[in-house]
């Protein structure tokens, strides 16, 4: 995959692109099936699949009170594109100045000027350019100036569930952490770097490693079996996230207990998915108490990684 972050220094001028235009926040079964049908079409005509996007959200920019919390971040995007099989993935930079590109300039000096574009894949409400003011119609109308075709898709829905970003957000919000991955085609997973914590449990018999996410949304609390990918392989492995109301925490922390691993990673990078929720967050009265459950949570973790490793 030919990756492009600035207009300016594209390799080439594209003559024959099949592209599709978004945010593509989070990547889901929706946005992966208009890719598929970019790279089908491509396939057909012996053209180009590209992806238009931009960094970074312009939200972010125009509006930041009003951006969401976003489900990926920048090279988790990069990977599920290329492993999608996209030819080309252009992430435009988004500032102030690019936000008041008239749509007709868009169209015209962008997307065929420099991209090339000869079929455009877009949803049903479809903005863009200056105040969101272009629409579908206005690209149907410049295509028909400009000699390309616009391909409006329906959002696309999974036993009668529209898929939908926002959905995603909402479903992690309140811990469904299954439901979100079947809308989104994988497990949702955190990347952080591990920093020291207390070390309160390995004094309980359970060392964890403490995450400094890199990811905006952080399930709800709770505990959840999860894989830790960390020095290129998986381990099952048990998570929580809360205030730990027990010790009379206030911070947010999220910390995984890997199965049969006891090696210190601080500094490093792990990446935790999540499989199913086990339990909310507790307070208990005694530390007896927690660490019963604890072990409960445990075994209950492993039995969901078993069950997983059987199917």
């Amino acid at each position: 995959m030919l990756l492009i972050t600035e207009l300016k220094d594209l390799p080439q001028r594209f003559t024959n692109s099949i592209l599709t235009l978004g945010n593509f926040d989070g990547l889901h079964r929706g946005h992966q099936e208009l890719i598929r049908m970019v790279i089908g079409r491509a396939k057909e005509t012996g053209g180009v699949s590209m992806v238009v996007t931009f960094r970074p959200h312009p939200l972010k920019i125009l509006c930041p009170e009003k951006c969401p919390p976003l489900i990926s971040i920048y090279e988790e995007k990069i990977r599920l594109f290329e492993e999608l099989g996209i030819d080309v993935l252009v992430k435009i930079p988004f500032t102030l100045a690019f936000a008041q590109m008239a749509p007709d300039a868009f169209v015209r000096e962008v997307l065929c000027g420099m991209l090339g574009a000869r079929e455009i894949f877009v949803g049903a409400n479809y903005r863009f350019g200056r105040e969101r003011m272009g629409t579908v119609k206005t690209l149907q109308d410049l295509g028909r100036e400009c000699g390309f075709v616009v391909r409006e898709i329906e959002q696309i829905s999974l036993g009668g569930e529209v898929i939908s970003s926002t959905k995603i957000r909402q479903l992690l919000k309140n811990g469904e952490v299954e439901h979100a991955s079947r809308l989104l085609g994988r497990h949702y997973v955190i990347t952080g770097v591990v920093v020291r914590g207390d070390g309160r449990g390995r004094m309980l018999g359970f060392p964890t490693a403490n995450i400094a996410p890199k990811h905006e949304i952080i399930p709800a609390y709770g505990v959840y079996a999860v894989r830790v990918f960390v020095r290129e392989r998986f381990y099952p492995s048990i998570a929580n996230i809360g205030v730990r109301p027990t010790f009379g925490k206030e911070a947010l922390s999220i910390e995984v207990y890997l199965f049969d691993f006891d090696e210190d990673l601080y500094g490093e990078e792990i990446s935790v998915y999540f499989l199913e929720k086990i339990r909310d967050e507790k307070k208990f009265s005694c530390i007896e108490d927690l660490v019963g459950q604890i072990r409960r949570d445990t075994e209950c973790a492993r039995r969901i990684h078993e069950s997983i490793r059987k199917k």
